[in-house]
């Protein structure tokens, strides 16, 4: 359960940079005259455009991943939820709340420096 949230977050991360490239896309055409010749990528082909046609394309798109984004970051807290949830159920804790716990057990202890 843990994977599949780190995995989303990952994914989330992916689209958050894409939807920054798109920003960043329609800030430079924005003050462009709408009839120049403009290339856009669609796959692995360029194809000719102005810059009227795309834009609209591009901002499109950023909002499309955006709610993708904002399902994504549902579905994740859900998940994480869940995973708390069955976590507090079967009393499991994480690999690193042992190691916390014994680190602030040798400092309580009264231990001595490190021998050197």
């Amino acid at each position: 359960m843990r994977e599949q949230c780190q995995d989303l977050a990952i994914k989330i991360n992916e689209l958050d940079l894409d939807k920054t490239e798109h920003e960043l896309v329609m800030k430079a055409l924005e003050p462009l005259d709408a009839n120049r010749k403009c290339f856009r990528m669609i796959g692995n082909v360029v194809v000719e455009r102005t810059v009227a046609e795309v834009l609209p394309a591009v901002a499109k798109n950023k909002d499309q991943i955006d709610s993708t984004m904002n399902g994504m970051k549902e579905m994740m807290a859900s998940k994480q939820k869940e995973a708390d949830e069955f976590a507090a159920k079967h009393k499991i804790t994480s690999g690193s709340a042992p190691a916390a716990k014994a680190a602030t057990a040798d400092e309580g202890s009264g231990a001595q420096g490190v021998l050197i």
